[in-house]
């Protein structure tokens, strides 16, 4: 085995390389010196435009989120703040990766001997971090969409959910003509007091002359 490597000698090309070999090898070289700078000009834009449109939209949501939230029933808020919290998370992740493939990150390869020992050229290794790049803009993109479509949905069900229901803080206690009636007060007017109980479908008018006992109670139990 050792004889055979010694002996080997590389062959000579039968001809050399065609114009048109050469030429695909420059434009080859050319892409790969261009395609970094391009997706990171790429990501650079996406980021601004991301950040810009996330900005009015999270502004919209939270700082009119509590308002528009707080007459509606507590299981629709905690639907609504875990779409908020889950859009806003998938939200920095996204810009986060646009980021990354904007700025890059930081590469162990110091030397040139490093790129060619990993990638052979340094032509692959520039297409590499290209690559790289153009995985974490791509993944960025994503997940910001699906924020966007979160926050959005948020507010789709802010517009649709029902408000909570009103009961009255208290009930009635009314003691006249030695009867005891309990009830929610509808109408004190022209002397009269007006009870809508459970027992009746119609209120029961009460005259304010006739009670002898009137106490606020929270419940007719």
């Amino acid at each position: 085995m050792a004889d055979g490597a010694s002996n080997y000698r590389p062959r000579r090309p039968s001809s050399t390389p065609s114009q048109g070999s050469l030429s695909e090898r420059d434009a080859f070289i050319a892409l790969s010196r261009q395609s970094l700078p391009e997706v990171r000009a790429s990501a650079e834009a996406w980021r601004n435009g991301l950040s810009a449109f996330l900005t009015l939209v999270t502004a919209g949501v939270i700082i009119k989120g509590r308002d528009t939230t707080a007459g509606l029933p507590v299981s629709w808020r905690i639907l609504i703040t875990g779409l908020i919290g889950a859009g806003l998370a998938l939200a920095v992740a996204g810009l986060w990766r646009v980021l990354a493939a904007h700025a890059g990150t930081r590469y162990r390869l110091s030397t040139r001997q490093d790129i060619r020992q990993t990638y052979g050229t340094v032509e692959a290794y520039q297409l590499a971090v290209a690559e790289r790049a153009t995985d974490d803009l791509s993944t960025g993109r994503r997940l910001v969409f699906a924020a966007l479509a979160l926050l959005l949905i948020s507010v789709g069900v802010n517009w649709w959910a029902p408000p909570a229901s009103t009961s009255p803080p208290a009930y009635l206690r009314a003691t006249f003509n030695n009867t005891d009636t309990c009830g929610v007060p509808q109408l004190a007017d022209n002397g009269q007091l007006w009870l809508a109980t459970s027992s009746s479908h119609d209120p029961v008018v009460i005259p304010l002359a006739q009670i002898t006992s009137l106490a606020v109670v929270p419940s007719c139990a």
